[in-house]
């Protein structure tokens, strides 16, 4: 984009008159003798009354005559960035920096410019060609720290934000993000310490407050007993407390997927003597205990599931990266097949469901959590939906399948052999059974999260009685505390 500025001989010509109408105009041009001075400082003070528009207009009247001045170039560039008006703002500051390339703040601004207009990479590296200049601008430092945390690389946030504090960088939102940044790294003392100083500024609001609460909570979780990490949370949160029994749970997962079993542990059990019916709880207290368990239990499942089927999508898809129907869709795309009769096993809300249909004449989809069902049948897509648990329906079958779909449904199983007989015995020979699976390096074991990972080699010892391999390919899987699950995209064909 090319910033259009008028003719310098017409603002030249025009030039008297304005001064001869405007004060304001008028006694500037005695202070600064220069036509194109007297402009910029008039177009900078409209710009500070809020006359968006006209300082806009006379800051580019004013380049009109001194088009090779950086300072101008970026006055104009601050303007159009203040009015919303990012592309122009952009192409104004470009030219402020091939005039002088020499401009901390500058480079700063053409940074700022780039990330409200979303193209990230730019952002880095005006914020990058800004500390080079002045490696001490807080700022670009700042800047730096949130692309960072925008790409989930919380380690280095962490040091671009510690570094935007030692330059200087002292505000509330500096010290919010950094405290988030080493929460997600699971370093609960050092956010906590973050938080803290947050808080004290003025303008905390109960936000903050009842965020630092909530990692002071979890951090004395880690050195103290239950009890006196809830009252540590009941001090620092006072009237802006929430439920406790959500607040814990919530605790509970984060000690659990950072690995601080033994803290996951002492408050489980506290939240467990409070509800003994808590059947979500029960299972994941006794997975941390690492008790015999072959497989998740259908009370959990359905407390569970029903619990979270309205926020299902927003977590798992936006917040932990969740793609896997969109890869067992590909690896079956990859067949050039299409299916006359398709089951869609754990469907859940029925995110697999749009990739399906196009693939199938006819297609089924099996749940154990009513709720979940509720926002399959929302979309639909499904010639029937059934309330089930998985075995059951597989046991009670009349027809045959020569497609099966399970997205995330062998994770909830620790012993694959009677499921895959199961599967096998609904399956026409030559179909299809796509799933996904979380890998251990030998047989099986269910995880701190509840759910099961098996070895390849038993998932496909397990498998060859009823099917060969079609694919087999290495995945991540979702995000468990900010980090990356691994495991693999199966798909078999019935013998």
């Amino acid at each position: 984009m090319q910033i259009e500025l008028p003719r310098a001989a017409e603002v030249s010509q025009a030039f008297p008159a304005w001064r001869l109408t405007n004060p304001i105009l008028a006694r500037l041009s005695f202070e600064y003798p220069q036509p194109q001075e007297a402009l910029h400082r008039f177009g900078l003070a409209l710009s500070a009354q809020g006359q968006t528009e006209p300082a806009l207009g006379i800051l580019k009247a004013a380049l009109a005559l001194a088009p090779e001045e950086a300072d101008l170039w970026n006055d104009l560039a601050s303007a159009f960035y203040r009015a919303g008006q990012y592309a122009e703002a952009g192409a104004a500051q470009r030219r402020s920096l091939a005039c002088d390339p020499a401009q901390p703040q500058g480079w700063l601004l053409l940074a700022s410019i780039d990330s409200a207009l979303g193209d990230a990479a730019a952002a880095e590296v005006g914020y990058l060609a800004a500390l080079k200049l002045d490696p001490y601008l807080s700022e670009a430092a700042f800047g730096l720290g949130i692309l960072c945390f925008g790409r989930r690389q919380f380690t280095e946030a962490v040091k671009w934000l510690r570094q935007s504090i030692a330059s200087g960088g002292h505000h509330m939102g500096l010290y919010v993000c950094l405290g988030q940044a080493l929460f997600l790294l699971g370093d609960f003392a050092a956010a906590v310490s973050a938080l803290e100083s947050a808080a004290r500024f003025p303008s905390c609001d109960a936000t903050v407050v009842e965020k630092l609460a909530q990692l002071k909570l979890i951090e004395t979780c880690v050195r103290a007993d239950a009890a006196a990490a809830v009252e540590a949370y009941g001090q620092i949160a006072g009237p802006h407390a929430s439920d406790i029994d959500r607040v814990t749970a919530t605790a509970f997962h984060f000690l659990s997927g950072f690995g601080y079993r033994a803290a996951a542990i002492r408050l489980g059990e506290w939240r467990l003597g409070r509800n003994p019916q808590d059947a979500v709880q029960r299972y994941l207290l006794a997975a941390l205990r690492n008790e015999a368990i072959a497989r998740a239990p259908d009370d959990y499942l359905v407390a569970y599931f029903d619990g979270f089927a309205e926020t299902f999508e927003a977590k798992l898809v936006d917040a932990l990266g969740y793609r896997v129907p969109e890869k067992l869709h590909a690896l079956l795309a990859k067949t050039g097949r299409r299916f006359a009769n398709g089951l869609d096993l754990g469907c859940g809300t029925g995110l697999s469901s749009p990739l399906l249909r196009p693939m199938v004449r006819r297609l089924t989809g099996v749940d154990l959590s009513r709720r979940m069902l509720e926002k399959a049948d929302a979309r639909r897509l499904y010639d029937d939906l059934v309330e089930a648990e998985a075995g059951d329906f597989l046991d009670q079958a009349d027809e045959k399948f020569d497609l099966v779909v399970a997205a995330d449904v062998v994770i909830y199983f620790g012993d694959l052999a009677p499921l895959f007989a199961r599967i096998a015995r609904v399956m026409e020979p030559g179909g299809l059974f796509a799933f996904n699976a979380e890998t251990v390096e030998a047989g099986y074991r269910v995880l701190p999260s509840g759910r099961f990972a098996q070895a390849l080699d038993y998932i496909e010892a397990v498998a060859a009685p009823y099917f060969t391999t079609v694919e087999l390919q290495m995945t991540t899987i979702r995000l468990e505390a900010a980090q990356p699950v691994e495991g693999a995209l199966v798909v078999l064909q019935r013998r």
